[in-house]
């Protein structure tokens, strides 16, 4: 993993010709937890006014700076179309935002997991094989929910162990080498004072959207004793193995072969 980011709210979206607004938060799939895509406050405090561009325009993300660039024009962005922030992302608008853009639809392709609560996967499965690609006009009608949520909405979230409650999610930890939600940031203070985890969405048994309640297959004792978390810096290889072999959790990553 080479960049994790647990704020992303804030950063400056950087178009080719210039500033063109901030990140507001971010649209995951709760089916697979892909980064579909960062909503876009290109208004002001008293008039904003927010888009959806989608992490496949993303060129650099820069931590210190706290930038996104994207391959668009102010212009793009400008003329791009519009969305209700009172009502649900729809496919509808989806469809919209993919033909003025000419994105390949993720939905026509994306992997089918069962019941959603599976880890993480790549982008490479995201890409369609060259000579296959389809239009957002091309593609089949498809009216359902996108099954879209938002980062913000899902803060806050109790987290139930196998024996009980342990804590809150505090924030999320993208990793924007394959825009996914790769960690939870679970703050455990009610219950240990000071002390920060992660989870991975990998380890989620069950998410109840209406109680805002999010069960995972650890018992409290487990979570209380894994690797204390201190700020996403820390988040390399070597704090992920030690995270995994505490859970004894199979990891998401391939290992280096050892030849002898």
């Amino acid at each position: 993993m080479k960049t994790v980011i647990q704020n992303i709210r804030g950063f400056t979206i950087q178009a080719t010709d210039g500033e063109v607004g901030s990140v507001e938060t971010l649209y995951f799939d709760e089916q697979t937890w892909a980064i579909r895509y960062l909503v876009v406050n290109v208004g002001n405090w008293l008039l904003p006014d927010q888009i959806l561009l989608s992490p496949v325009v993303v060129t650099d993300v820069d931590r210190e700076e706290e930038n996104i660039s994207v391959a668009l024009t102010k212009e793009q962005v400008k003329n791009s179309p519009h969305m209700d922030t009172k009502r649900p992302v729809s496919r509808q608008y989806e469809v919209t935002l993919h033909e003025y853009y000419n994105w390949n639809p993720y939905w026509l392709h994306a992997p089918t997991y069962s019941g959603g609560l599976t880890a993480p996967r790549t982008a490479a499965l995201e890409k369609q094989p060259k000579g296959t690609e389809k239009t957002a006009a091309a593609a089949p009608a498809d009216k359902g929910d996108p099954h879209l949520r938002s980062t913000e909405e899902v803060e806050g979230y109790h987290i139930n162990a196998v024996d009980g409650e342990i804590g809150h999610i505090e924030e999320f930890l993208v990793d924007t080498d394959f825009w996914f939600i790769r960690y939870f940031v679970i703050d455990t203070k009610n219950w240990l004072p000071g002390k920060e985890v992660i989870v991975s969405p990998s380890w989620i048994e069950d998410i109840n959207w209406v109680d805002r309640e999010v069960s995972v297959s650890m018992t409290q004792e487990m979570i209380e004793s894994s690797p204390e978390y201190d700020g996403e810096e820390m988040v390399n290889r070597e704090y992920e193995r030690r995270l995994y072999d505490h859970y004894q959790a199979v990891v998401y990553w391939k290992e280096a072969q050892v030849t002898h």
